[in-house]
C-alpha cells in the first residue's frame, strides 16, 4: 500500500531524475522552472519525513495537503477534477 510519504518521495526522485532537453537555450522563465525543481524536491522530501515522523492524524492532514497535491500532479496520479 503506498502512503502520501511515499508518493512525496516518488514525486521528489521523479523530479530529481528528469532531464532537460535544451535546458542551455531555455527562456528566462522555463530556466526558472528548471532551477525550481530542486528545492521543490527538498520539500516534498522535507514533508515525507515529517509524515513519517508524527503519530497525529489531523496533522499529517494538514501537513500534507498542497505537497501531496503537488506530488500527485508530477506522477500523475492526481484524482480528476
Amino acid at each position: 500500500m503506498t502512503t502520501p510519504a511515499d508518493e512525496l518521495e516518488a514525486a521528489a526522485k521523479k523530479l530529481r531524475a528528469a532531464t532537460f532537453r535544451g535546458a542551455m537555450t531555455a527562456t528566462p522563465a522555463v530556466a526558472a522552472l528548471v532551477r525550481a525543481r530542486e528545492p521543490l524536491a527538498d520539500w516534498l522530501e522535507s514533508t515525507a519525513v515529517s509524515l513519517r515522523r508524527s503519530t497525529h492524524p489531523a496533522w499529517q492532514e494538514e501537513v500534507a495537503g498542497y505537497p501531496l497535491a503537488v506530488a500527485r500532479q508530477l506522477l500523475g496520479t492526481a484524482p480528476d477534477a
